[in-house]
């Protein structure tokens, strides 16, 4: 790796004094970590406190930087039994958690919250109207999809809630024995919500009204037994040209990587989808025994995606890097591999200048930072190692379950 990249992140690092980043673990509890680094240029990963709160099973957390305040998602709960949590912390001017304060508050979800994101809605010709802001979660073990209005409140409730049902036959009953949204995450205009739901086989789309209330378009049907789990659009800001936009898939039961046309309406009512190719985001065909994909992010013309129990670095796992054919998409070709630095790669986030990518690896339940080449693209040192909680076990609802960075560098 260049090492001119190494020194462009250390001096991230130094010039943000301290970088903040927040981890969650299935045991009930957040763990804020702190990255710095000496004068000798030498990095370090520690851990700076820890709370326990979101829950019994801390899944997803969601920064709103603007306003300084942390979300948590709780996993809480089944279908049948059981609910989930939503909790909101204030973030402190040195990174810290806030349980007790104006900004700080819990609520009752649906069962099995696993992910979240921030969206907002309201007049794009109003300037002089600050736009209301929203959360929606994606409900695995709850078949559901739940919004809720932000700053939240004690008092807050969903403001709405969509439920799921199979209407037609599964490939792989033991896994899709009902609706499983895995995630949901924004298109790169920010007017709809799209969410895998890897136990019905389909990729639901909503549009976003300017009362921030969402209506459900037809969803798209995948290729059954794909199991799509996570996505990302291409490229990721708005294009004057829609028609150039990709949407990206990691399928968790395939473990394959999905590559969709996206095409929008004039008058933005819906979305649609048109699959261009599927391909294994791996060196070899198929993946090995136990080993599966995860979590997917494109911060540039590189397409990262981590993968579970493949022992790629032994004894830890990888992260699989592909690039666009011709350098602007759709298609994406297998790269290299580069080391997790732990095992069970679940989730893992870039540094809002790219320079570095946190790694939450949920069996040895600990947090890797690594440098990344912004230029190339290229990952590999390591700048700093930390476990938080417990060691999980693979396949198991326990150990690490999310990582993000803080909002030092707003």
């Amino acid at each position: 790796m260049n090492i001119k990249s190494v020194l462009f992140a250390i001096h991230t690092i130094t010039s943000a004094a301290a970088t903040t980043l927040y981890a969650s673990h299935y045991d009930g509890h957040i763990f804020t970590l702190s990255l710095s680094a000496s004068q000798n240029g030498s990095t370090s990963l520690t851990l700076a406190s820890t709370l326990q709160a979101c829950g019994e099973m801390p899944s997803w957390l969601m920064l709103d930087a603007a306003e300084h305040v942390l979300y948590c998602v709780d996993e809480s709960g089944t279908k049948s039994y059981g609910n989930g949590s939503l909790s909101s912390f204030a973030i402190s001017s040195n990174g810290s958690l806030a349980e007790s304060s104006s900004s700080s508050s819990k609520v009752t979800t649906m069962p099995g919250g696993v992910a979240s994101v921030i969206y907002q809605a309201g007049d794009n010709n109003n300037n002089n109207k600050k736009k209301k802001k929203f959360l929606a979660i994606a409900h695995y073990a709850g078949a559901a999809l739940s919004t809720f209005q932000l700053p939240l409140t004690p008092d807050s409730q969903p403001n709405q809630v969509f439920t799921f049902t199979l209407t037609e036959p599964v490939a792989d009953p033991s896994r899709q024995d009902t609706s499983h949204p895995h995630e949901v995450f924004l298109d790169p205009t920010g007017k709809y919500i799209l969410s895998p739901d890897l136990g019905a086989d389909l990729i639901r789309v909503f549009t976003i009204a300017s009362d921030g209330i969402l209506q459900e378009c037809d969803p798209f049907k995948v290729t059954a037994g794909n199991g799509p789990r996570h996505g990302a659009f291409y490229p990721a800001s708005v294009s004057n040209d829609h028609n150039t936009t990709t949407l990206y898939i990691v399928n968790e039961l395939s473990n394959t990587l999905s590559t969709y046309a996206v095409e929008y309406t004039d008058d933005d009512s819906c979305l649609s989808l048109s699959t261009l190719n599927e391909t294994t985001p791996y060196p070899t065909t198929p993946l090995p025994s136990n080993a599966y994909v995860s979590e997917i992010r494109i911060p540039d013309n590189d397409i990262y995606i981590s993968i579970r129990s493949d022992q790629g670095f032994a004894p830890n796992d990888s992260l699989a890097t592909l690039e666009l054919v011709d350098g602007t998409g759709p298609l994406a070709a297998f790269k290299n591999l580069s080391s997790s630095y732990g095992t069970v790669p679940r989730t893992f986030a870039l540094s809002p200048d790219g320079s570095m990518v946190a790694i939450g690896n949920q069996a040895s339940s600990n947090v890797a930072v690594v440098a990344r080449d912004v230029e190339t693209g290229q990952l590999g040192e390591l700048l700093g190692s930390v476990q938080v909680g417990s060691e999980g076990q693979p396949g198991q609802s326990n150990g690490l379950s999310s990582v993000i960075w803080g909002n030092d560098h707003d």
